[in-house]
């Protein structure tokens, strides 16, 4: 049965040029500025005890690093380069944190040293203060402390980029070496028409098809706090802590946010691939086992039946002719407010279990 959706109105950015931030992004920037100004500080007590002024001035490098390396990397970064492989992101960054790193400190120093000497800011390399700092190394010490500490994080944020969000922390931090139970919510989410479209397409151009749209629906994941627990071909499984998906109802708005995203994105699909991408997901929550499993390569996993439901919710999509499907298990902890209209629409028998289990429809309120 075929679907037919029509995606939702969505005003088009401006095409080109570089993404507009959000209110949420620059409050990050400035809590990353925040982080900064809080390393230069403990910098400057260690090494500059006694000197209050200049432990400020260190304070107010530590900003600047944070702040401007922080709009490098959600701004710049976060486009083009993003797709690259990982050595040139590596590198280019690297390059672009040396250039951040020696103007935020050197501009600051600047006009502390201006300040302090009555130099003219076009005369200060003739303040002996300065130049004693410059040429006995001071400032190579602060660049490279600056820098290795911007490296370690911009190398952990890439290896964490790679293996998922809370992934690499919980490897370290050994969270699920020990397997254990956890309230979870699931998202199970498909392409309609995929064999199709991967037949006239080609596997190459099918493979770059499906990264593009896997690309696309990060930024929605990201804003409602979920997690990416694994590709299957054209699907993707998505999960939230219970808590976490509740929230502000970011479950469900992960749906329509990447629902809005391919209304935006439709122009470009159409003209690379001539098809543009429409989905169907389905939802549930119940208790799963994770913990960690392998040895030559390990994985974080959940098993359970609250996995095996949310699949099968999905696979009603295409019968019942929706686009989104999900439990009364999930509904009745949903606070739907004014935001969505919820419909009822079949019940179903799962394979081993001998009660029912309703699904529910979920659209937009209009207006």
């Amino acid at each position: 049965m075929e679907l037919n959706f029509a995606l939702s109105s969505t005003p088009m950015p401006p095409k080109g040029g570089l993404p507009l931030m959000d209110r949420r992004t620059l409050a990050y920037i400035g809590e990353r500025g925040l982080y900064g100004a809080l390393v230069g500080l403990v910098y400057g007590l260690v090494n500059l005890y006694g000197e209050p002024s200049l432990i400020f001035l260190c304070g107010v490098i530590g900003f600047l690093i944070g702040f401007f390396s922080t709009l490098l990397d959600r701004w710049l970064f976060n486009t083009r380069l993003r797709r690259q492989q990982f050595i040139v992101v590596f590198s280019v960054r690297s390059v672009a944190y040396l250039a951040v790193v020696s103007l935020s400190i050197l501009i600051p120093l600047g006009v502390y040293t201006s300040l302090v000497t009555q130099t003219s800011p076009w005369h200060l390399m003739e303040s002996p203060i300065l130049r004693g700092w410059m040429t006995k190394g001071g400032f190579a010490y602060l660049v490279v402390y600056s820098l290795v500490v911007l490296l370690v994080i911009q190398f952990i944020t890439l290896v964490s980029r790679l293996l998922g969000p809370n992934v690499l922390i919980n490897y370290m931090l050994g969270r699920y070496h020990s397997p254990k139970e956890e309230e979870r919510i699931f998202m199970f989410m498909d392409l309609r028409s995929s064999t199709t479209i991967a037949e006239r397409l080609g596997h190459l151009k099918w493979h770059q098809f499906l990264n593009d749209f896997f690309y696309d629906i990060a930024k929605p994941v990201r804003r409602s706090r979920g997690e990416i627990y694994q590709y299957v071909g054209d699907e993707v499984v998505i999960s939230w802590p219970k808590k976490t998906g509740l929230k502000n109802l970011n479950c469900i708005h992960c749906f329509f946010g990447i629902w809005d995203r391919m209304e935006v994105r439709r122009d470009y699909y159409m003209q690379k691939y001539g098809y543009e991408p429409v989905f169907k997901a389905g939802y549930h929550v119940g208790v799963v086992i994770v913990g960690e499993i392998g040895d030559y390569k390990r994985d974080i996993v959940f098993h359970g039946d609250t996995v095996n439901t949310a699949s099968r919710i999905q696979m009603e999509c295409n019968h019942y002719n929706r686009r989104l499907l999900l439990s009364n298990t999930l509904l009745n902890q949903l606070d739907l407010g004014n935001e969505y209209t919820s419909e009822y629409i079949t019940k179903i028998v799962l394979r081993g279990k001998a009660e029912e289990l309703e699904l529910y429809s979920l659209d937009p309120v209009e207006g």
